[in-house]
């Protein structure tokens, strides 16, 4: 019987190599698109450009973050975490972190790689003092779920989608 593999190496991703994680972006929009397909999607490439940015914005956040998990170099997951001032309604902390992506690459999946990602990022909040977590995943992705319910999340918020009355159905270009 062979040997299990390794273990992939988990660190902290500097922000100017964030053109690295397009690949698994891409992954996570493809399951995505698999478990909730009431929209179009957009073309892979403009979506990045478009996370990009926003990763760009979160990563501006002090405290926020960026782990990778790498297996022989190649990255095959990623968590990103913003660490923003506490909620404004309930009484978080000073400072509140929000896991914005967890991806693991398809044929690195239910191999561990999503557990250790999030154990690191919760040892690097601990760092920070950080105590108070918030995520959101996609309706329909029952695994996601069930990983974060594993790690003490409960429903919190819901978001609900709608097309404005009388609008014309998405088209691809809207996209």
């Amino acid at each position: 019987m062979p040997a299990a593999p390794a273990a992939p190496a988990i660190e902290r991703l500097d922000p100017a190599d964030i053109d690295e994680l397009e690949p698994l972006w891409n992954a996570l929009m493809a399951r995505h698109a698999e478990v909730w397909s009431l929209l179009p999607m957009r073309e892979p490439h403009l979506s990045w450009t478009l996370r990009r940015g926003q990763y760009e914005g979160w990563l501006a956040d002090e405290g926020s973050f960026v782990l990778v998990a790498r297996r022989g170099g190649v990255p095959v997951g990623y968590l990103l975490v913003d660490v923003d001032e506490g909620d404004e309604t309930y009484a978080t902390g000073d400072r509140v972190a929000r896991i914005e992506t967890l991806v693991v690459a398809t044929g690195e999946r239910d191999a561990g790689v999503g557990g250790l990602l999030f154990d690191a990022a919760m040892t690097e909040l601990e760092r920070l003092g950080v105590d108070d977590l918030f995520v959101g995943y996609m309706d329909g992705n029952e695994a996601a779920r069930r990983f974060y319910e594993r790690r003490g999340f409960t429903p919190f918020v819901h978001h609900l989608y709608a097309r404005r009355p009388g609008a014309a159905p998405a088209a691809e270009e809207d996209a």
